[in-house]
């Protein structure tokens, strides 16, 4: 039967990945023998396809492969890897990007969450290898792989393999795998030139790059290198982000921020003491802080008791400050970056038999971010900020935010600067055996990644010591409450209170946060292939195996300063792990008969976490091939996937900690009793809602995270020019890793204090065991999480895409593409025994989802995305579309309540579109002008999201338009 006819798909792929087949021509034979040009030609059409070792002639296989190239993302206007991956229909869910300053990785460009999976679950491969980590802990849990430093301009394409992958990658490939392949051959010389930036101001960047190829007899060389620079994007340069006033709530629209403020805790909440009452005028020396905005402000808290009107929540005055509506824009969305990369792709053919190769991409770049003003602080008593004033016989909490003039320039207060390299390299040797239809690919691989971190931060008892001589003075006592609470007494001055802070000032109680990272995967592989192992009726068997052995590790030593506390307001993370593993792998294509085939693959993982635990894995994965006629294609497979265990769950060091604002449900129940757990966490009571310090565990002995998936689906090409496409996909996931949720222990811990659970039951012992306050019945001082394997999540979906070129003769030629993703069911659950979370139906649950460290919040239902192209003469142009589906709103999916909740409700979908238009000079030269976000779409209103930056960051961003122009050159 003949195969299926893909001439315009099947030509762009196979120029692009001949390279990747393991196959050589061999040795000329004798006259009874396959001669060396037909066993040229017979090769050269067949290529290895993500998701295979066997090298195949068909484009359409058993496995779903959606496949983009580099024409096409710069077509639809995306001007770097992590913005086109991002844009996929199959990436529904959040993650932490640039705009999360507050982060852990906001220096990092995180790869995408793959139907709604957390991105750790995705295999991120360059060329088919794996990348090594980013060196500091996503979300203080897991490792995450960057993708920023992967130039544009020297990959080929993309293809992407959703589902379980295992069984042919190894660990990881649970949700999919992400293949980004590099240019392997390059005729001449390739310039281009790239600038462009945002409508609404910052954000402009330059980007050179060239791109060559050299061939000499044996030897070919492609060779490359590209420079970027961005500027950064500033909260203030975009309205929705600018200040206060686009807070929905409009109680609060015209409530600006406080940034010198006094406060009185009283029985419903603190109340501001009013500035004037302590020196006249108090505002007025600090008016020329955020751009001369800073003036007296009204405070306001929530009404007592809680009270609706049109929805919103009411807000009553609560006193007064100095304060700003501008504050909380002075932070970057978009960092300030230089990424230069190097790349080279050398090959030299030994003999007919045996070619050495070797790949090596270098990356270095810099990164400039700033969290702002909102947590570059003083307060007293910092965590909990109270303390007793004795002159007024009060607990208070005085708090200070430091504007750009007074730390001497946006790019000094909270601003943290990185400076990062990485290398990926593999090489080896690859060819025939003898005069046999065996091949061979031996090569060693290694990937590493270098990080530097520097973060000004001030010194805990410089700072400290600052405002004690300037007002506070020397601590009295100690107060000790009824509750066992303990708050520390001071006689403050509050007549030096209001004075401006001087750059100089401020840069005497600063010092350098310096942390470091480095993060290795590497392996030795040994890969075999044969595609005519033995020939049956309807075809040939193919055949490849795989041996591996390699080891992986990360390390990111906890800053033993930060770690003691001598920095202010200071998180730290370590993490110090190695694994060894090695592997085997079998696969086979069976043609059954003329319309019908099978791939199966089997796969052994064992994997040694030095210093814990060793586990072993098998995998396989079956998969079903069948042609009615030649236009169709009806395809099924079945597969079981493994994760080893992260690493940074495996190995983060002891003192790794954070702040957090947790929810007392003890305190709560003692101070009102009777309160609904979901009132407990809207409460402005800070003896309820306060922040704290938290610790992450490790747990060396973790076991392997283990998926099963089946899918079904179909291809049709009545044409050489139309090509369409769906498939069902269905992951099951078990033993997943978890930390122990506070929101749970909390819980706990106030049914157990309460004699609701006995004491001595496991429960309660947790609970005391994870929870430390301040006195037997106290505030919470700290608390410790583990991860445990203890989760299961559950998820199906349909993915579908087009494909079309119509040729108009003289009007040109026409080419609509389109992909789509519908996810049908996401469900999850926390332990065994517990009822299953419906995360797309229940916004409540996607919430506690988020909350156990697997997710950000609420993922896309359905993404879908096209293009139209028209080409006429030298003229191209693209206009692109994404529309990504409706969502809860903040309301809907932070209350348990859900849609029943005041302002609840679904927010629309966000509907983007990019054009381009592109003309050639002549045969060499063209000119390409992209305009992305159209029409300056910003995110959906969200009328329930009354705290900054009013829109759901995992989700969105506030960007805007952007324009880019591109020359380029060929010579």
């Amino acid at each position: 039967m003949k195969p299926m006819q893909r001439s315009l798909l099947a030509a762009a792929i196979v120029a692009a990945l001949s390279a990747s087949a393991y196959t050589l021509p061999a040795r000329a034979q004798g006259t009874q023998g396959t001669t060396q040009k037909d066993k040229h030609a017979k090769e050269l059409k067949k290529i290895v396809v993500t998701g295979s070792l066997i090298p195949t002639a068909e484009i359409d296989t058993a496995t779903p492969v959606i496949t983009i190239t580099a024409q096409d993302i710069k077509r639809q206007g995306f001007t770097n890897i992590y913005q086109a991956l991002r844009a996929q229909p199959l990436a529904t869910g959040q993650i932490q990007g640039q705009q999360l300053t507050n982060s852990f990785t906001p220096g990092a460009e995180p790869s995408p969450s793959l139907l709604g999976l957390p991105p750790n679950f995705t295999l991120i491969l360059v060329d088919g290898h794996p990348l090594s980590e980013f060196p500091i802990l996503y979300n203080a849990s897991f490792g995450i792989t960057d993708i920023s430093s992967i130039p544009l301009n020297m990959i080929s394409q993309i293809q992407i393999v959703p589902g379980n992958q295992s069984s042919i990658y190894g660990s990881a490939a649970i949700a999919g795998v992400i293949n980004i392949i590099l240019k392997k051959h390059q005729h001449g010389i390739d310039f281009q030139y790239q600038a462009g930036g945002y409508a609404d101001g910052g954000g402009t960047s330059q980007q050179i790059s060239m791109v060559g190829g050299y061939n000499h007899g044996p030897f070919s060389l492609v060779y490359g290198l590209q420079y970027t620079r961005q500027q950064p994007v500033w909260g203030f340069q975009r309205g929705l982000t600018a200040s206060s006033a686009s807070n929905p709530n409009p109680y609060l629209a015209n409530a600006p921020f406080a940034s010198y403020q006094i406060l009185n805790l009283g029985p419903t909440g603190f109340v501001g003491l009013d500035p004037n009452s302590i020196v006249p005028n108090a505002c007025g020396p600090l008016a020329y802080q955020f751009g001369g905005t800073t003036t007296r402000i009204s405070l306001y808290n929530p009404a007592s008791p809680l009270q609706y009107q049109n929805g919103q929540l009411v807000y009553t005055p609560a006193g007064y400050a100095c304060g700003t509506p501008a504050m909380r824009g002075y932070s970057t969305l978009i960092s300030q970056r230089n990424t230069a990369s190097g790349y080279l792709s050398a090959h030299y053919r030994i003999n007919d038999d045996t070619e050495a190769y070797a790949d090596l991409l270098y990356s270095v770049s810099s990164a400039a971010y700033s969290t702002g003003p909102a947590y570059d602080f003083w307060e007293s008593n910092f965590p909990g900020g109270i303390f007793y004033n004795t002159g007024a016989q009060a607990l208070q909490v005085a708090a200070i935010n430091f504007a750009p003039e007074a730390t001497g320039g946006l790019f000094t207060g909270g601003t943290t600067t990185s400076f990062q390299k990485s290398y990926n390299f593999f090489g080896g040797f690859k060819g025939s055996i003898g005069n046999s239809n065996w091949n061979y690919n031996a090569y060693y691989a290694r990937s590493q990644y270098y990080l530097f971190q520097n973060e000004a931060q001030p010194v805990t008892a410089a700072i400290n010591g600052f405002f004690q001589n300037a007002f506070m003075g020397p601590q009295l006592g100690t107060l000790t409450t009824s509750s066992g609470s303990q708050y520390p007494e001071y006689n403050p001055n509050y007549k030096n209170f209001y004075k401006p802070i001087t750059p100089a000032e401020y840069q005497s109680w600063l010092n350098i946060n310096h942390s470091y990272g480095t993060s290795y995967v590497q392996n030795a592989n040994l890969e075999i292939t044969n595609t005519d192992l033995f020939k049956l009726p309807a075809g040939d068997v193919g055949v490849a195996g795989v041996l591996q052995y390699g080891d992986e590790s990360i390390y990111n030593p906890e800053n033993p300063q930060a770690a003691a506390g001598y920095f202010y307001n200071g998180s730290t993370t370590g993490v110090k792990a190695r694994r060894t593993n090695y592997a085997g792998a079998l696969e086979l294509h069976v043609p059954i008969f003329s319309m019908l085939s099978t791939d199966v693959s089997a796969r052994f993982d064992h994997f040694h976490n030095v210093g814990g635990g060793t586990s072993s894995r098998p995998t396989y994965k079956i998969s079903f091939a069948f042609r009615p006629f030649h236009s169709l294609l009806l395809r099924a497979n079945y597969a079981t996937a493994f994760r080893m265990p992260p690493l940074g769950y495996v190995g983060i060091l002891p003192g790794a900690s954070f702040f957090q604002g947790i929810t007392d449900y003890y305190q709560c129940e003692r101070l009102h009793p009777g309160t609904p757990t979901q009132d407990c966490t809207t409460s402005v009571n800070p003896n309820i809602n306060y922040t704290t310090r938290g610790f992450n565990g490790s747990n060396p002995f973790l076991t392997s995270i283990t998926a099963k998936s089946w899918g079904a689906g179909f291809v049709w090409s009545p044409t050489s020019n139309f090509n369409i496409n769906a498939d069902y996909y269905n992951i099951s996931i078990a033993n997943e890793v978890e930390y122990q949720s506070i929101n749970t222990l909390l819980l706990n811990d106030a049914q157990c204090m309460l004699g609701q659970i006995p004491a001595s039951s496991t429960t309660c012992q947790q609970a005391f065991h994870a929870i430390t306050r301040n006195g037997p019945t106290g505030l919470v001082t700290s608390f410790g999480v583990t991860p445990i394997n203890i989760a299961r999540e559950r998820l199906d979906g349909i993915t579908a895409g087009l494909h079309y070129r119509y040729d108009a003769g003289r009007y040109g030629e026409f080419s609509l593409n389109g992909q789509y993703n519908l996810t049908l069911r996401h469900q999850f659950q926390v332990a065994p025994g517990q009822p299953y979370l419906d995360l797309l139906h229940n916004p409540y649950a996607e919430y506690l989802y988020a909350q156990e460290g697997s997710a950000l919040g609420p993922e896309y239902k359905s993404i879908i995305s096209g293009s139209l192209t028209w080409r006429i003469q030298h003229w191209a142009t693209t206009l692109y579309g994404i529309s990504y589906g409706k969502m809860p709103n903040f309301a809907a999916y932070t209350n348990a309540n859900t849609y029943g909740a005041p302002l609840a409700g679904t927010l629309p979908a966000w509907v983007l579109f990019n054009a381009s238009v592109k003309y050639d000079i002549g045969d060499n030269a063209s000119v390409q002008l992209t305009v992305n976000n159209l029409f300056n779409r910003m995110p959906p209103l969200d009328i329930s999201y009354n705290t900054y930056p009013y829109y759901d960051q995992g989700a969105y961003n506030p960007y805007g338009r952007s324009y880019f122009v591109n020359f380029n050159y060929r010579f």
